[in-house]
């Protein structure tokens, strides 16, 4: 994703043959320039050579980078991409003569070489020698961690990482090949994008390796790592080549994730109809477990350890399930982002919201029985969720400033998008959307894209459609779908249907579109069912009417048929209580009225006794999901109660879960169903807890006293919640088990373990002890990429908790920040989105805004944070004046 080799060429271009697809051209599209962030079009990459030294026991390392350009005219000055590094030397290379430049730095990401005279049009060799520091607070640009006493090196460099370890020209329209070359210490091992091409002993104590190149990659997916590495050999899938990378003596724990790969692998170029797209699959598992889940740069995905490493008797169900999902979602982008690229961030929603669209599909039909068929139901409630906020933005949000990056990877690119491709999948059916996908890929194969390529190649299959999702697309915010019927003696029932803007409780609202020309409504794929059959039309007018299929006046009606459609549903409170109270085969439609209730309760429509209802109704529904989707209902109603409904709330849980909870117990039996494992992490803790359950909190101090005296550890999918009831179970004192905790946590080498150790420790009532806790942040000692985060989310669980954490981050968060990576303090309000009221906002503003100033996105974020307690404060005040 790059003037290549020939064999490399011949590869390829053998591969796109076979496929029945013309290479695309290899060249960057020319864009306007932009604001500053923008390079220059006049000057552009052709290839890249990058030499780089690197000691993962060291902080710093150094280099030299050789990279070809073509000049469109003479210029005396050129602008890179530099971020922390010293350039030492900058030189054109003409062939004929040299070219030293003067280096100055134009702002933090940017460096401008000065010529003595203009460099004349056309081709040169721009040649760089620097050195730089290896991150050591965040898996970002070049990182170094240690792992059991073992120094690692590795890379992140979506979106700008690139730029912390090498100078060059850092944009996703230039994709060229990169030539990598690595001196390391001899005994470590480094991989990279493509396969070894030679290893050499370059002096005492150090070695080189020699890289192929690799295809026409853009720069942020680049990708190597350096340290101690063992490798485990996975089934091949077909041709393709899969190994697994981990940590020393890690190699077996990634045998699960190695038996199924190549089993995703086929699935995939069974969609596509087109080969993996690159000679090998290396998946590299990184000893990184903050701030990072998957990255998928080509031939070398990345993961953090914990996601695709299991030991002995810890590959749950819960685990395995994850893998597949993520494996699918990230080896999807080898087409969606890799083959096929965006030419400008904006456009980051082409990346992710396919790959998880495509990757959940997969994931579906990877195993039936796990029933993951409805998760684009979920995705939909995670995207209506950030779209109703006054902070909203757009699907395909402009990107015109390096403190955009900061907010890119939310639900609005990841599953707003996603839902969008699942609503026009069901408007135009599984086989025409599949043909339209590989339309577009092929197409567009070892280049880029743009949503116009993409609305092109779904116009073909369905003319309504590009309009369809421009009016998404351009938009923000939800659209709401008015349901009326209307049933005349003299005529055929009609159905009317009114479209408008979906409004919260909360002031404000979703910000106006003033930076985009958009058409004043949605054109919003309906397809209603009845009695009478399934009524398909797109709504393009404030108001319609269309007839029904009935003969007679349809008893119900079921206004998101499919339960993808990305709209709320509203109806008459007739058609409302019929439709709650007719049986729903479908299960993805259930789902999705559940949310539209709760959804309707936060704009003033439905009281939340009538939720509460809702809740018992399906809380014993013979299937799964559903009385999941019920108990998480339940949970999310709390921050509307009030502390007087604190007994009323906790016999909700009783009544609806009780029973259930206590029957599945905190332990795995040999008869559990999947359906008793998944439920037992959801039900048995919230009962515990959200239900004041003595029996099963005792349960849980019981089982975590015999683990601390050497007992069986509890299930690693249930373990943190167990131990934070163990806490919440603990009379006063707890001191003692304080200690435990503390110094199990302290001692074990297992991160999801101490993690769990520090959560629960946050959960004990003592307030002393939540402080005693929160105050081992501040000791050298600690790694504040696992302790934060641990005590963090241990705090969030209570308004006292969080209380406790925010006034310490206030007065501890320039000692915070300092050890913490340069952006990390971005992301800390979002511990805090569960609390629900304006006290809290201000304390919330008050402690994270001195922090978000100076983080890329952090402004943003904090505002989206904000935004969510303000719309939860009014729904709750709403509820208690009701």
């Amino acid at each position: 994703m790059m003037p290549v080799p020939a064999f490399a060429t011949f590869l390829l271009t053998l591969t796109l043959a076979v496929a029945g697809i013309a290479p695309a051209a290899v060249a960057a599209t020319t864009l306007p320039t932009g604001p500053s962030m923008r390079l220059s079009t006049a000057v552009r990459p052709l290839a890249a050579d990058v030499s780089l030294h690197v000691d993962p026991a060291q902080p710093q390392h150094s280099g030299q980078v050789r990279i070809t350009l073509e000049l469109q005219h003479a210029q005396r000055t050129l602008a890179l991409h530099a971020r922390e590094l010293k350039v030492t030397s900058a030189v054109i290379d003409l062939g004929v003569r040299q070219m030293p430049a003067r280096v100055r730095r134009l702002d933090a990401e940017r460096i401008e070489l000065r010529f003595a005279t203009p460099v004349p049009q056309g081709r040169a060799q721009l040649r760089l020698d620097f050195s730089g520091g290896l991150q050591s607070n965040e898996p970002y640009g070049l990182f170094r961690r240690q792992h059991d006493g073992h120094w690692y090196a590795a890379t992140q460099f979506e979106p700008t990482g690139a730029r912390l370890a090498f100078p060059l020209l850092d944009e996703p329209g230039w994709k060229l090949p990169w030539t990598l070359t690595l001196t390391v210490p001899q005994g470590l091992t480094a991989v990279a994008n493509t396969p070894v091409r030679a290893q050499s002993e370059v002096r005492a104590g150090w070695q080189r390796f020699e890289f192929e190149p690799t295809p026409p990659l853009p720069s942020y997916l680049l990708a190597f790592g350096v340290g101690p590495w063992d490798v485990l050999d996975a089934t091949p899938a077909g041709t393709l080549p899969i190994r697994f990378i981990t940590p020393r003596d890690r190699a077996a724990d990634a045998a699960w994730a190695a038996g199924v790969t190549a089993r995703i692998v086929g699935d995939l170029e069974a969609y596509f109809d087109l080969p993996h797209p690159y000679t090998k699959l290396d998946n590299l598992a990184l000893p990184v477990h903050e701030g990072f889940g998957a990255m998928e740069n080509a031939g070398l995905v990345t993961y953090a350890a914990p996601l695709v490493l299991a030991a002995a008797g810890e590959a749950t169900l819960s685990w395995r399930r994850g893998y597949v999902s993520l494996a699918a979602h990230e080896l999807a982008h080898q087409w969606f982002g890799n083959l096929v690229t965006m030419r400008w961030w904006d456009d980051l929603w082409l990346n992710e919201s396919f790959a998880s669209w495509l990757g959940d599909r997969i994931t579906a039909g990877f195993d039936p029985g796990w029933r993951l068929d409805t998760a684009v139901q979920l995705a939909r409630q995670r995207a209506m969720d950030a779209d109703q906020r006054p902070s909203a933005r757009r699907v395909r949000e402009p990107v015109r400033s390096d403190d955009d990056f900061g907010h890119l990877w939310d639900p609005i690119t990841y599953e707003k998008g996603q839902v969008l491709l699942a609503m026009t999948e069901q408007w135009l059916g599984a086989d025409r959307m599949r043909e339209a996908m590989r339309r577009y890929i092929r197409r567009h194969a070892w280049g880029h894209a743009d949503v116009d390529d993409l609305l092109r190649a779904l116009g073909e299959a369905d003319a309504d459609v590009p309009g369809m999702l421009r009016s998404y697309i351009h938009r923000i915010g939800v659209p709401q779908v008015q349901v009326s019927v209307l049933c005349d003696d003299d005529a055929a029932p009609r159905l009317r249907v009114r479209q408008s803007a979906w409004r919260s409780l909360a002031p404000g609202g979703p910000r106006a579109d003033t930076a985009h020309t958009v058409t004043s409504r949605w054109q919003i794929p309906l397809q209603v069912r009845t009695p009478g059959g399934l009524t398909r039309f797109m709504l393009r007018a404030d108001q319609d009417e269309v007839p029904l299929p009935d003969a007679a006046c349809p008893a119900w009606v079921q206004a998101n048929a499919g339960g993808g459609g990305y709209y709320r549903s509203v109806y008459s409170p007739a058609l409302q209580q019929a439709l709650w109270q007719h049986p729903q085969p479908e299960v993805a439609e259930l789902l999705t009225d559940l949310d539209d209730a709760l959804a309707l309760s936060h704009s003033g429509g439905v009281p939340a006794a009538a939720l509460l209802e809702l809740v018992q109704r399906n809380a014993n529904h013979a299937d799964r999901r559903v009385v999941e989707a019920a108990a998480r209902l339940l949970r999310r109603l709390r921050p509307a109660l009030q502390p007087s409904d604190g007994a009323a709330y906790a016999r909700a849980w009783q009544d609806g879960f009780g029973e259930r909870a206590r029957k599945l117990g905190w332990q795995t039996a040999e008869h559990d169903s999947a359906d008793d494992r998944l439920l037992r992490q959801l039900l048995v803790p919230a009962v515990a807890d959200l239900g004041a359950d003595a029996d099963l909190q005792g349960q849980a101090l019981a089982l975590t006293q015999r683990w601390l005296a050497g007992g069986p550890a509890p299930d690693a999918d249930i373990r943190a919640s167990m131990l934070a009831m163990a806490a919440l179970a603990t009379p006063d004192p707890a001191r003692s088990l304080y200690e435990q905790m503390t110094e199990r946590a302290t001692r074990t080498a297992d991160i999801s373990e101490r993690s769990a150790w520090l959560r629960a420790a946050m959960r004990l009532r003592e307030p002393e002890l939540k402080q005693r806790a929160l105050a081992t942040l501040l000791l050298p000692a600690t790694d504040l990429t696992v302790a934060l985060p641990a005590l963090l989310e241990g705090a969030a669980d209570t308004e006292e908790g969080r209380s406790a954490a925010l006034r310490f981050i206030a007065t501890h968060r320039v000692a915070l920040a300092s050890r913490s990576g340069r952006d990390a303090p971005a992301g800390w309000p979002w511990y805090f989105g569960g609390a629900c009221s304006t006290t809290e906002a201000r304390l919330i503003e008050s402690t994270f805004a001195p922090l978000a100033a100076r983080a890329q996105g952090g402004a943003r974020q904090l505002t989206q944070v904000l935004d969510g307690v303000r719309l939860c404060a009014a729904w709750r005040q709403a509820q208690s004046a009701g």
